[in-house]
């Protein structure tokens, strides 16, 4: 689901409140993606991490009147999932306390929720950079980066050179560095990929 138009976040919480479904949609593709990382990391559970961040964004959608701006929204969005998660690990194992939920509630678990909440953030925030790439620019880099597809493989499938895919690529990661460094997210890219 892409809406490609981009809001002004006035105008997104006015078509959201609205019930629209341009404002509907761009808050799903703004959010969905980091909430199921986020999700998959308390859970490692790929499908259920789906269901339960689709299950977030339907609450969210059914109290839509209640929020007036997006931070409010992604922290109602992330507390939502983390607490789904939660409920998920002890409808999993009612008899005893799973090892992950016990790791969770602990000082420490805490503070790796805390951390595997901002990194969804930021990879949702790449994502939908990505996603904002001009159209070839941004085939070549999906396909290199995330389907992990050979230069020439790439070339092939896009009826593209090999060097028209190496510029493509180089055009992408300077543009993905700039925004992602104008927007303060690229350092704390590099910072989270230490942990």
């Amino acid at each position: 689901m892409q809406t490609n138009q981009p809001y002004s976040e006035i105008e997104l919480i006015r078509l959201f409140r609205e019930g629209t479904g341009a404002g509907t949609a761009a808050l799903y593709e703004k959010y969905y993606r980091g909430l199921v990382y986020f999700a998959r990391q308390i859970i490692e559970h790929e499908g259920e991490a789906e269901d339960i961040a689709q299950e977030s964004m339907i609450k969210l959608f059914n109290k839509r009147t209640d929020f007036d701006n997006l931070s409010d929204i992604k922290s109602f969005l992330y507390v939502s999932v983390r607490n789904s998660c939660f409920n998920y690990l002890k409808a999993r194992d009612r008899h005893e306390l799973s090892h992950q939920e016990l790791l969770y509630l602990s000082p420490e678990g805490e503070e790796k929720a805390d951390l595997e909440m901002l990194k969804s953030r930021v990879l949702a925030e790449v994502f939908n950079e990505i996603d904002r790439l001009p159209e070839q620019c941004g085939n070549v880099f999906k396909l290199l980066f995330i389907k992990k597809m050979s230069t020439a493989a790439v070339a092939e499938q896009l009826g593209i050179s090999p060097q028209t895919v190496l510029n493509q690529k180089s055009r992408a990661l300077k543009l993905l560095r700039f925004r992602l460094s104008d927007k303060g997210f690229f350092a704390l890219l590099l910072l989270l990929k230490t942990f």
